[in-house]
């Protein structure tokens, strides 16, 4: 009988996949203990079982997409949760990033919603479009943007983007911005900038179209699942807004 093993590297072995992605296929199925089980003996309801010893839910969202590629069973993979950010005001953020050496990549990512490894990485500039197309990989390698597409980006930063050298190792500017945070007495992540960018372009009035097209999504509910993120006292400063009967 052929293992489950097996049967992933038949089933790959003609498909132009990077060895990184074979080892990570593999290694989901030895993580799940499904490796050396007949490939005819694997159930929706036993590859579940197993995915349920995961904790952690990317983690298992991540193994359940693996487990449709190799093995072609078409289990639910489960939507990640939100991930929430305690987002300080932009000003805050603004003023902790202002003045230090990593100051434009956190600027270029809080008004820009680039990811880490794109902000590493000139993209093309006319005018105020940012056009971003590539990402510098944590090994230095230059490869295409997780989503590409136009950014309009402020006047004051589009100024300063062209004379700003750019290319920095990835972890590098990583490690900067968490450290200049934890000084600032501000908990977040360099990626919880895009969320901020997000955030703030909803609460400047933002329309669904300019949000998405901002975020370069193909559907602005990722957007707005993913990356906006709504406090009760943002809430209440709306309630507040409708005033009251007797007004």
């Amino acid at each position: 009988m052929e293992s489950c093993e097996e049967f992933a590297r038949r089933r790959l072995e003609d498909r132009q996949i990077k060895p990184s992605t074979l080892k990570e296929y593999l290694g989901t199925l030895k993580q799940l203990g499904l490796s050396d089980i007949p490939h005819q003996d694997i159930t929706i309801s036993l590859v579940n079982s197993r995915l349920q010893t995961i904790i952690n839910p990317g983690t298992r969202r991540k193994h359940a997409i693996n487990v449709r590629a190799v093995l072609g069973i078409h289990i639910r993979c489960p939507k990640l949760p939100q991930k929430v950010y305690a987002l300080p005001p932009i000003q805050d953020i603004h003023a902790a990033l202002e003045g230090t050496t990593h100051e434009m990549w956190g600027f270029i990512m809080l008004y820009g919603g680039l990811r880490v490894g794109e902000a590493c990485a000139r993209q093309p500039l006319a005018g105020r479009v940012l056009t971003v197309d590539r990402q510098r990989l944590a090994g230095g390698q230059i490869a295409s943007a997780k989503t590409t597409g136009p950014v309009i980006i402020p006047q004051w930063l589009a100024d300063k983007y062209l004379d700003h050298e750019w290319d920095r190792a990835t972890n590098t500017i990583y490690i900067g911005i968490r450290r200049t945070f934890k000084r600032a007495g501000i908990r977040l992540t360099p990626h919880g900038l895009r969320h901020a960018f997000a955030t703030n372009l909803v609460k400047a009035g933002a329309s669904p179209e300019i949000l998405r097209r901002q975020m370069r999504h193909h559907d602005v509910a990722i957007s707005l699942r993913y990356y906006v993120h709504t406090s009760d006292s943002d809430i209440m400063a709306v309630m507040d807004s409708f005033g009251s009967p007797n007004g």
